[in-house]
């Protein structure tokens, strides 16, 4: 039998920031609710009559909601049974220090899903060779979900001598893990800074494979070098950022 959820249906708050509409006040609760896990990856959400009694919203206020998180891969539909929670998404714990894509209220940050799309040993030359000073580096490609309407491609390449684990750890276990966070948890690498350079150009065949895009796509390329406190470089990253709607907060850190 299907999953159905057990807890009370989101309170939505009818009065949006800037007059956010009712529709987008509902989606938003929806996903809040499914990205803290009340509601898991399988289960029935309640039907549509259920919402719109709950929520007090009309049934086309709802349907839309609904339609957009179907949209975005947050929620399936299955024909004659219900709509139900896609498969799970692995929410990457904030304050995030880059990728921080604006929500619709102008105030808040989108959340981020991330996920390993394989990992590998470099064996060409790149900037990370002048910045690492290493014969052993690893790449691990990432797919950044923003929110479930787009996705980044992120790849982060190490020295996998200094942060063995990066390199040896299963790779479903990095889901949803900030490195920053975990080098300076488990090898005490705090970051102190960061250098960023942006470039538009054509994205690579490979990233416009891999994000699903239309062939020859341009977009952004953030490369960024997270340094330690003598300046030494920890980790270096190429992000692709396809064109979408949201706007990228750049600030200092």
């Amino acid at each position: 039998m299907p999953k159905t959820a057990s807890h009370p249906l989101p309170q939505v708050r009818l009065a949006g920031p800037d007059g956010l509409p009712k529709y987008l006040q509902l989606k938003n609760a929806l996903a809040q609710e499914i990205a803290a896990g009340r509601w898991e990856p399988g289960h029935k959400l309640p039907a549509e009559d259920q919402l719109v009694d709950a929520t007090g919203l009309s049934l086309g206020t709802v349907q839309r909601a609904l339609r957009m998180l179907v949209d975005e891969g947050v929620l399936i539909r299955r024909h004659g049974a219900g709509t139900y929670v896609a498969k799970r998404k692995y929410p990457m714990g904030g304050p995030f220090q880059h990728f921080r894509f604006v929500d619709d209220t102008g105030e808040g940050i989108l959340p981020i899903y991330t996920s390993v799309l394989r990992r590998y040993e470099v064996d060409q030359a790149g900037p990370w060779d002048d910045l690492l000073k290493s014969e052993k580096i690893v790449c691990i490609d990432r797919d950044f979900s923003i929110n479930n309407e787009f996705s980044l491609y992120v790849q982060i390449y190490f020295c996998s001598i200094r942060f063995p684990e990066l390199a040896s750890v299963p790779p479903a276990e990095l889901n949803g893990v900030s490195f920053k966070d975990l080098l300076s948890r488990k090898y005490g690498q705090p970051t102190a800074s960061y250098t960023e350079r942006m470039s538009v150009h054509k994205l690579p065949p490979m990233v416009v494979q891999a994000l699903k895009l239309p062939r020859n796509t341009v977009g952004v390329r953030l490369d960024i070098v997270a340094a330690d406190q003598n300046g030494d470089a920890i980790y270096f990253q190429h992000a692709y950022i396809p064109p979408n709607g949201r706007q990228l907060l750049m600030q200092d850190h």
